[in-house]
């Protein structure tokens, strides 16, 4: 099951970080409410009761808001 998240600021229009309902793995695909990639976790900072999500979007996103709910699909390994 995909795990979802709050974008709580966007960074250089390249990077947001998303406020986390529990914990995602490196290199997790993003999706947005359509469930289309928008891009993908690069890092997991902050207390672990409360994470965040460093994601850097797709060159061609432009719809990523702040506020906007994300979804997570974990990486194949």
């Amino acid at each position: 099951m995909k795990r979802k998240g709050i974008v709580e600021n966007i960074l250089n229009k390249r990077i947001a970080v998303v406020k986390l309902e529990g914990l995602v793995g490196l290199g997790s695909l993003v999706l947005s409410r359509e469930m289309k990639p928008i891009g993908s976790v690069t890092d997991v900072i902050g207390p672990v009761k409360e994470p965040y999500a460093v994601v850097v979007l797709k060159r061609d996103i432009r719809k990523v808001e702040k506020g906007g709910t994300v979804f997570f699909k974990p990486r194949k390994t």
